[in-house]
Parts: structure tokens; sequence; C-alpha cells
């Protein structure tokens, strides 16, 4: 019966195996090599700023060529094979996942990078005295109870460059986790399957790219990969608006529908507009007195609201609104219809707002 020991091994103790031939990348019950490069430079730069991975998982046995002890990758033949490849010079890391060390091989780092590299430690779990119904065993539950990725975990899987970056910086720093909380958009399962990160994606497109259907940020994520001009005022945009929410209709926002994902993005991407312009927009406009814009906050959320009983009559203006609202949420016309409301909620005078 397998019996399981952790360990600890330096990316120098593991590249020695691989090249005494005492470790198999690729053993009988594991995927082939399917990563692609921008993968594999940004689990380096993880190596390279010593931040922690999951831990791999390795059979022991004996080389029946040489009787030495020797290992099985069972898990993490991709995340060996970077590491492999990179001290060997076959693999380049990127300046999109490191602007200090980045377009540099292994050979060409500092002295210091290079020994942090070959210093870093993975955990690992041995199986040893496993049989292969064991380790098949292990395999098939290591990879049972993963989830379906969600369409935001796709896209964190498959692009590495700077808009991906960005969005994650943004949603997840300190200062953004508080607000997200204070606001009630997410819950802690939500955030955890990263979509936070999916609104703050979508936020970004619109001040690129103009208001647009949810599906434009895996556009956004492919043309931004490599290059992204407008980074800096993409973080000061988002950067003012999450602020201003802090500050001035946290409360509202918590407390009626506008913590819903299709009215938050909305209210977002309006208080943007208004602050600073974004493509295609209505502004720069001045936004409205914060206790003027609390109480139309809660005006519209009764408004909008699915009534509890017969539906009283609403002004014809808002009738589309609500079907906006409830319908197609995240398509153009639609967001365009609220987008157009909300910035006028937000920046209208009083005595020109009727609602």
């Amino acid at each position: 019966m397998a019996k399981f020991k952790k360990a600890d091994y330096s990316v120098a103790r593991l590249v020695r195996l691989w090249e005494q031939d005492r470790l198999t990348l690729q053993p009988k019950f594991q995927r082939r090599a399917a990563w692609e490069n921008a993968a594999r430079s940004y689990l380096i730069d993880t190596v390279l700023r010593a931040l922690p991975m999951p831990k791999i998982y390795l059979r022991r046995i004996v080389n029946e060529t040489t009787g030495l002890e020797a290992y099985e990758v069972v898990d993490g033949q991709q995340r060996l094979r970077a590491i492999i490849d990179y001290r060997q010079g076959t693999l380049r890391l990127r300046r999109t996942h490191n602007r200090e060390l980045g377009d540099r091989t292994f050979s060409e780092l500092p002295d210091i990078a290079q020994r942090a590299f070959l210093d870093y430690e993975l955990s690992a779990e041995i199986m040893d005295e496993a049989s292969d119904p064991e380790v098949w065993g292990l395999f098939e539950r290591l990879n049972t109870y993963t989830l379906t990725l969600n369409r935001q975990e796709r896209l964190n899987a498959k692009w590495f460059g700077l808009f991906k970056q960005t969005a994650y910086a943004l949603a997840a720093e300190e200062s953004a986790l508080q607000i997200w909380a204070d606001l009630r958009i997410f819950t802690d399962l939500q955030i955890a399957r990263m979509k936070e990160v999916e609104l703050t994606s979508d936020i970004m497109v619109a001040v690129v790219y103009g208001i647009s259907d949810m599906t434009d940020i895996a556009r956004a994520y492919k043309d931004f990969d490599d290059s992204f001009p407008e980074q800096e005022m993409v973080q000061c945009v988002f950067g003012d608006l999450m602020a201003y929410l802090a500050d001035n209709l946290a409360a509202a926002v918590r407390r009626t529908r506008f913590r819903n994902r299709a009215w938050c993005y909305s209210l977002m991407v309006a208080i943007a507009d208004a602050q600073h312009g974004i493509t295609q927009g209505l502004g720069p406009r001045e936004l409205q007195p914060a206790g003027l814009l609390t109480d139309r906050l809660y005006a519209v959320n009764e408004l909008l609201s699915p009534p509890k009983v017969d539906p009283a009559p609403i002004p014809r203006e808002l009738v589309q609104i609500r079907e906006a609202l409830y319908r197609s949420t995240s398509h153009v016309p639609q967001r365009l219809l609220r987008h157009d409301f909300f910035f006028q909620m937000l920046t209208a005078p009083q005595k020109e707002w009727r609602f």
C-alpha cells in the first residue's frame, strides 16, 4: 500500500535529478506538455519573486537500469518542465511579466537572481511503494475535484499579459477588496472564483473601447497582452471611481439593487465617464452633490425594482430602462440605455432631473 511523505525540493536539486535521468516528467499516466510560453514565463516569474505555487506529487521508484533512486511526476509536470527549460536556456522570461528581469534567459540573469531561482523550494508529496493502480487512483482524484472553470477563470488561465495583470492588481489590491466587501457586491465564493476581476475587466474595457458586450473582455485580454498603452490612464480612472463609490455612495449601493452586477457595472462606468470620460462616452461632466445622488439612488431603486404586488404605473421613459435591467443585461443596446440614464442621474442638475 502506498505511503505518503512530505518533502521540499529546491529547483537546483530537481534540475540535477532530471540531468541524471532520475526524474521522469512524462510517465505513462501523465498528460503531454500543453502550456504555452506565456504561461511558462508567468510561472518563472512566480519563482523569481519567491511566491508560492501548488505542491507537486512524485512517485519514488528505482531506476531498473542504474539501480538508483528516481522519481516519476504524478502531478506538476507543466511546472517542472517550465522550470527545467528555463534553467537549460530554452525559455525566456517575458518583460510583460517582469520589467526588471524580462527578455532574459537564466544565464543572462544577475548572479543574485540565478541563486534565488536555484534555491527556490517546491513542496512535494512523495509516494513510496505505490503500485500503478494506486498512482492512477491518486491522479484521478487530483483531477476529479477540479471545478469547471468559469469564463473569467478560463481567461486567467489563457492570458498572462499586461491587461490581465492590471485587472487582477486593481481588483485584488487590499483597498479594492475592502471596497468590494463594503459594497456587498460579491460573496466570498464569488471573489474566490474571480468575479471581482471579471467586473474590473469589464469596466476597463468600457474605458478603453467604450460601452461593450461582456464578451469583449476576451478581445481586450488578447489585444493588450504584450502592450497596454492606456495602462496608467485606466489605473487612474478605476482608482478614482472606486474611491468615489467608497466615500460617497457605499451605503446606498449595498442597501439597494445597485449592488446587483448589472446595475453596479453601469453605475461604475457612468461615474468613470463623468469623472474622466470614456471612449465614445458622454463625459466628463461634474457630478452632483453626494447627498443628492444618494437620494436619487434610493428613488431609482424604488422605481425600477420588481413590484411585490400589481405594478403601479411608472413613467414611460423608465419602461425601456426597466427592461434593459432585466433582459440581456450584458448586451450593448441595454448597456447603452442604462448608461445614458445613470449618467443623467449622476450629473443632471435637480431642475432637469424628473424622477
